[in-house]
């Protein structure tokens, strides 16, 4: 029978004896070398033992295998315990009994990147907003919502999209929402019923400043009326007493405002009282929204700018201010924003204004850390506070085409006289 080596699955026949015999010496050396090559998947057969199995004059050498699933690398040159058993003995361990070494290299795991630090806040602010009018005349912000179904979406559906879209929008609430019927005694008397906060809450306005000279039309209890109708609908307010602070995507927030008609060491005392007390509490950011200035001036006041700078130097980083009913330009001081007027907005208190031009102004604060950084990336969205330009509907809307052209262009040169 002709002796049989499956050698990496090749038949090879030998019908010579001698021959046989001369390459079964031979192959006892590949042997040796084949089970230092596979390190210690298999151990390499005993000295002068060259067969797993014998009988019958048949020879099967079987060469070690590759273990299924079983992956190793060796280093390409031999080691020194390689070479001294390729010397000293057949078996393959040498003088020390030193057997060849096995390298095995293992993929180091890439240690994951680090959460970024970076946190941005975009905050969206915009002007009067009188929900109702004066209950001595004709209320034609109630008869815009009856004939709407009593949608309180309606009035800011148009602008909807940019207030959800942000993290903090800010309007300033003129008037209260009351029932009351007991006033102060002046030309204009605002209230809107209390379910109106509805008109907030269901358009993504998270806030507003109760500093203006409307708030308190209906006295104290009018006042106290509107920030339990506030709170039901889970609006946000802040300004006269109230310093708050809100916590947007990690960072404190904080806001105050006031009424100011003058700069005197009163109203810089109240400023800087308030930006210490949030800033004692932890706030990170600080906005401030004041109620002042000339009715339908489009220049700030002397005083405008002398307290929004002294609001800056406090510790605000952000001034926005309300009041003269028209637009007023943007000042950069100390690379921050003074939005000296935002205009009308949602504005019950005049059923047609001549100047229905107004805007929402949006700033982006960027964090590292915790530490706002020095950044100005700000945007202006040019707006009408109708959706029509017969009258007023109280449905501020985007302004589109020329129009929008024409609002920039106006905020932009009324911004140039201040820097």
């Amino acid at each position: 029978m002709h002796p049989v080596f499956p050698v990496k699955g090749v038949m090879i026949l030998f019908n010579k004896p001698k021959a046989f015999a001369a390459l079964a010496l031979i192959l006892s050396a590949v042997i040796l070398c084949g089970c230092y090559v596979q390190g210690e998947a298999a151990a390499p057969p005993a000295s002068g033992d060259l067969s797993a199995d014998t009988s019958g004059g048949e020879t099967i050498v079987i060469f070690p295998q590759e273990t299924p699933g079983l992956s190793t690398e060796t280093s390409s040159e031999p080691t020194p315990g390689e070479t001294a058993g390729a010397d000293d003995g057949a078996d393959g361990s040498g003088a020390d009994g030193a057997t060849g070494s096995e390298t095995v290299i293992e993929e180091e795991e890439e240690e994951p990147e680090p959460p970024s630090t970076i946190v941005t806040i975009t905050v969206s602010a915009a002007g009067d907003c009188t929900l109702g009018g004066d209950p001595r005349y004709s209320n034609r912000l109630l008869r815009e919502l009856e004939n709407n179904d009593g949608d309180h979406s309606y009035f800011l559906s148009n602008v909807r999209h940019i207030f959800e879209a942000d993290d903090l929008t800010i309007i300033n609430l003129e008037g209260p929402l009351t029932e009351r019927t007991a006033h102060v005694d002046k030309g204009y008397v605002f209230r809107g019923p209390p379910h109106l906060a509805k008109i907030l809450s269901s358009c993504g306005v998270e806030m507003v400043t109760l500093a203006n000279n409307h708030i308190k039309d209906f006295l104290d209890a009018g006042y106290q009326d509107t920030v339990e109708a506030l709170e039901a609908e889970d609006v946000g307010y802040f300004g006269n007493e109230y310093n708050t602070i809100m916590e947007i995507n990690g960072i404190k927030v904080g806001m105050f405002g006031y009424t100011v008609w003058y700069d005197g060491n009163d109203n810089r005392n109240r400023i800087a009282s308030s930006i210490s007390d949030l800033q004692e509490r932890g706030a990170q950011l600080i906005i401030a929204y004041f109620h002042w200035g000339t009715e339908l001036a489009t220049t700030p006041d002397a005083y405008q700018r002398a307290i929004a700078r002294r609001a800056i130097d406090s510790g605000a980083d952000l001034v926005l201010g309300a009041h003269p009913h028209v637009l007023q330009g943007i000042e950069v001081y100390n690379g921050k924003n003074i939005v000296y007027s935002l205009a009308n907005f949602c504005f019950g208190g005049n059923n047609n204004p001549v100047d229905k031009d107004t805007m929402i102004f949006q700033q982006t604060f960027t964090f590292d850390e915790g530490v706002l950084q020095d950044t100005n990336e700000t945007s202006i969205i040019p707006a009408r506070v109708s959706s029509v330009n017969t009258h007023n509907d109280f449905r501020p809307t985007v302004a589109e085409g020329e129009a929008a052209e024409r609002i920039i262009e106006k905020i932009q040169s009324l911004s140039s006289r201040l820097n």
